[in-house]
């Protein structure tokens, strides 16, 4: 193992570890205090069949890293400084740093690609329903549709440095009316990046 940080290297030697399922439950309360949907979807990967690939914590600054793979797919759960990190989805492989892209990405793909309505009014807030939507979406990334949610996200991070240079040039205080074109834009470089309903 290359050199690393004491917490990188911290971290990989609790990878390395036997998983204890009290840290997995332990992690999930922790969660669940944060970010409720996050840990129910957890929770639902697991009844349904997916397998802990990864989990450590907490470390320094309540720290955590839940990694579960569900066929060829991975999902990441994690809480960092007492903030829930969202839900993370990638291809599952040898490879250390994996892609992960935001699970709202994945799920937005998979709905545009089925013909199912799921409205983007702010690209920074997509809302969706994991417990109906998430294993769907995750699956059907798994089959093969990497390329269709790599341009949604290319054009997501496009709408991401867009964001930044809004409020760099406003200094943090852009007005509505500017906040307003901006997530419609956005939204718009959504829809025509994401796939066709297929037949």
């Amino acid at each position: 193992m290359p050199s690393a940080s004491p917490r990188l290297t911290l971290a990989w030697q609790i990878m390395s570890a036997p998983h204890d399922p009290h840290t997995v439950t332990r992690f999930l309360d922790h969660l669940a205090e944060r970010d409720a949907k996050a840990a129910a979807f957890a929770r639902q990967l697991l009844d349904a069949g997916a397998v802990v690939r990864s989990i450590w914590g907490p470390v320094q600054m309540d720290v955590w890293d839940l990694r579960l793979q569900r066929g060829d797919m991975m999902v990441r759960f994690g809480i960092e400084r007492a903030f829930s990190d969202g839900v993370l989805v990638g291809r599952a492989g040898p490879e250390a740093r994996p892609t992960l892209h935001p699970i709202s990405l994945v799920v937005f793909t998979w709905a545009r690609a089925n013909g199912i309505p799921l409205p983007v009014d702010d690209p920074d807030r997509i809302e969706v329903d994991l417990s109906t939507q998430g294993i769907a979406a995750v699956d059907w990334m798994g089959a093969g549709h990497d390329d269709a949610v790599e341009r949604v996200r290319a054009a997501w991070l496009e709408y991401q440095r867009k964001r930044d240079r809004l409020q760099g040039r406003m200094r943090g205080r852009p007005t509505d009316a500017e906040l307003s074109a901006l997530h419609a834009a956005g939204g718009a470089a959504l829809e025509a990046a994401a796939p066709a309903p297929t037949a």
